[in-house]
């Protein structure tokens, strides 16, 4: 007879039960971690460990670890001490640390719903990944905006732009054997999680609200480009501005796909989208009206796989996926040097 174990009201057969590792990092976050670590902490799913790493907070931060970690056992705190300090260099070292099969990431200043784990965990299956939506909210008058289409999880959109942000994640641990660190390529972890999954067909997406995300003008997310909506500013700027910065554009196009290409070549999955995800990156690493053709016919064949959600319309569809051809730079138009608006 197997072992059982109440939790929150709810039997559950221990030898069933996935060992999640919560991985947080913190940096200045005291205002808003107590919050946090509350809801992670109500969990209707047993959690096998919570690692918090905080990158040299001078805030109260570290004093509101330790007053939780001597509370709960569960909890275990560390210091920084890679001298990779950022977003991403802290996140990379503290999943290094988790011991659970699954890894759950966490923001500091966000918000779990109860069942966030226990839902996740009952969708993941054989899946590499497991996310869901996070929905945006304030306390402060910062703006936000809902969105609660279902976002594309193929490999060819996420190599522009990461879909699914890290704070929604469930994924198991042997995702961090295929990605490699920030140290050596300049991609944001969460980047190189969703993209590993998705590479190796190997994503499954609840259509359910489990995280509730705070928006904030100190939050680590505030400044990090995020264009779900790409016609959100408007059709014609974003026709004219693709058009007219086309030349500087694309220049950051094939800067950013000389890190995409050899991340994608090294992963060990034998799929179709991870060989057309390859055969695109190398047409964006080229220029010339052959390869303008070439990229032409391949963006109009995977229209179904380029944007942040399905285009119902099919002519409105292959229009846009001819145009990608110049729309795919104005993902990183924020870094060219010209003031763009």
């Amino acid at each position: 007879m197997s072992r059982k174990n109440k939790v929150e009201g709810l039997e559950m057969d221990k030898d069933n039960i996935l060992k999640i590792s919560v991985v947080m990092c913190t940096y200045n976050g005291a205002h808003y971690l107590q919050e946090q670590l509350d809801s992670i902490l109500a969990q209707s799913y047993p959690i096998y460990e919570i690692i918090i790493q905080d990158d040299c907070s001078t805030d109260e931060t570290y004093a509101v670890l330790e007053k939780y970690a001597a509370q709960y056992p569960v909890i275990k705190i560390y210091h920084n001490e890679t001298g990779l300090h950022g977003i991403n260099g802290n996140f990379f070292s503290a999943m290094l640390r988790a011991q659970g099969d699954y890894i759950a990431i966490s923001d500091q200043d966000d918000l779990w719903e109860k069942d966030k784990l226990k839902l996740q965990a009952e969708a993941i299956g054989d899946h590499l990944l497991c996310s869901a939506f996070s929905i945006p909210f304030s306390t402060t008058g910062y703006p936000v905006k809902i969105d609660k289409r279902v976002p594309n999880t193929h490999l060819i959109r996420n190599t522009y732009i990461c879909e699914l942000p890290g704070h929604s994640m469930l994924f198991r641990r042997e995702i961090l054997d295929y990605i490699q660190g920030g140290e050596v390529l300049p991609l944001y972890y969460d980047w190189q999680i969703m993209n590993a999954a998705a590479a190796a067909e190997s994503i499954v997406f609840l259509n359910k609200e489990l995280v509730h995300f705070r928006r904030h003008a100190d939050a680590a997310t505030a400044s990090v480009p995020v264009d779900n909506n790409i016609l959100s500013n408007g059709a014609w700027h974003y026709v004219l501005l693709s058009l007219f910065h086309h030349r500087e554009l694309q220049k950051q196009v094939r800067r950013r796909f000389a890190t995409v290409l050899p991340f994608l070549e090294k992963l060990p999955f034998d799929t179709v989208s991870r060989k057309e995800a390859i055969y695109m990156s190398e047409l964006q690493l080229q220029h010339g009206p052959v390869v303008f053709l070439k990229k032409v016919l391949f963006f109009l064949k995977h229209s179904r796989q380029l944007f942040h959600a399905e285009v119902h319309n099919p002519v409105i569809r292959m229009l846009r996926a001819g145009f990608f051809v110049f729309s795919c730079g104005y993902y990183y138009r924020g870094l060219i040097k010209q003031k763009i608006k």
